[in-house]
């Protein structure tokens, strides 16, 4: 592995996991008290706002860093689907479909009109969100930022293109604050020598692996290494 491209450190205030199907992704709730905007949500949408929540009680005013590799790819499908058959896509669907919706329906429960980035970089989209969270926080320390990245693997439809496929959905909120209960380091780096592609766990699997039992987690990927080191004060844990 070649020398550091890029070097960084986020002041981590509290972070939360959601996974499909799990216990804790079930019962809690999305934090949307309007009926019909609940509705609406996806499942994908429903773990990510889910997550948002697990890092509360948010700031009155917090910028949002929304990441997705695929964004809502099963809604997305069902839309081309519907026009294949010549139907036309809901107009609902199309306008949940683009990928800052689901940061956009948590700026409108909170009455938040604060910045909304979102971030799709292939397999390197929560590496770079990251990046993208440290740069907001270093122009503007005092206010905080909330990272949410979610992840749904694509249907096998797309052939060869569709890694992952095996995964389920999950979400993952980082709120970054100056008032941290631990600090998360990460590394890109250029891969030296030929370098294999993607390996088959997700950045967030391997971000994940790091945050749970501390330490540092090298995610190897085709353009770039990233390694994360998660650094928790004992009086504080995740949610």
């Amino acid at each position: 592995m070649a020398g550091p491209v890029a070097n960084w450190v986020l002041p981590v205030r509290r972070w939360a996991y959601r996974q499909a199907g799990t216990t804790s992704a079930t019962l809690s709730d999305a934090g949307i008290t309007d009926p019909m905007l609940r509705r609406r949500l996806s499942p994908l949408a429903r773990l990510a706002l889910s997550a948002a929540v697990g890092c509360g009680p948010l700031p009155p005013a917090c910028r949002v860093v929304y990441a997705s590799q695929h964004g809502e790819i099963q809604r997305t499908t069902q839309m081309l689907e519907a026009l294949a058959r010549g139907e036309p896509p809901s107009p609902t669907a199309f306008s949940l479909s683009v990928l800052n919706a689901t940061p956009s329906v948590l700026s409108i429960a909170r009455n938040d009109r604060s910045a909304i980035n979102a971030v799709s970089a292939g397999d390197d989209t929560l590496g770079y969100a990251l990046l993208d969270a440290w740069s907001q926080h270093r122009e503007s320390p005092d206010a905080p930022v909330l990272l949410i990245h979610a992840f749904e693997p694509p249907p096998a439809c797309y052939g060869p293109t569709a890694r992952h496929i095996e995964d389920v959905g999950s979400a993952l909120a980082i709120l970054v604050d100056n008032e941290a209960s631990g600090q998360l380091t990460c590394t890109m780096h250029l891969p030296s020598g030929a370098s294999a592609y993607a390996e088959s766990r997700t950045q967030s699997d391997s971000l994940v692996t790091s945050l749970l039992g501390g330490g540092p987690n090298l995610w190897r990927g085709e353009r770039h290494h990233w390694r994360w080191e998660w650094h928790e004060d004992a009086q504080h844990e995740h949610v």
